[in-house]
């Protein structure tokens, strides 16, 4: 049950996601902390015994957060509009993530513009807080 004050959230398909293969998995998360990147590798399984082929990455430059929800927890934290989106990645606002974030920065971060984005697919829920829209890089000989 919903909490009367609490902060209903919108997903909404990110522009720079069209095109993209859909019903891919995630397949490596890898921070680079020392220059503040996040990337994922999303990819498609070929069969039960290797690891998925990687289809594309998607890099984001100026993190300020992201959390990993595995399995069972994912649909749990969506809420109930959200799991029917046919979009992988996600714009969210307002963002309960966000918010949290900005409280427990004490809003040194408030006049920059941090956007979350939302990465969703069967296995995985990756949430990013980030100041630019992340570069998709393709694998080349990939789909």
């Amino acid at each position: 049950m919903m909490e009367v004050n609490a902060i209903r959230q919108v997903a909404t398909p990110w522009a720079g996601a069209r095109g993209l293969a859909k019903g891919l998995m995630l397949t490596e998360l890898h921070q680079d902390v020392w220059n503040g990147q996040l990337v994922l590798s999303m990819g498609m399984p070929t069969d039960i015994d290797s690891p998925p082929q990687i289809i594309y990455q998607l890099e984001f430059d100026h993190l300020f957060g992201y959390q990993v929800l595995e399995g069972a927890d994912v649909l749990d934290f969506m809420d109930d509009d959200e799991t029917d989106i046919d979009s992988q990645i996600q714009l969210i606002t307002p963002s309960r993530f966000l918010t949290w974030f900005h409280q427990q920065s004490q809003g040194t971060h408030l006049d920059e513009d941090i956007q979350h984005y939302r990465i969703a697919s069967w296995d995985y829920c990756v949430d990013v807080l980030t100041a630019q829209a992340p570069k998709v890089r393709r694998k080349a000989g990939v789909i």
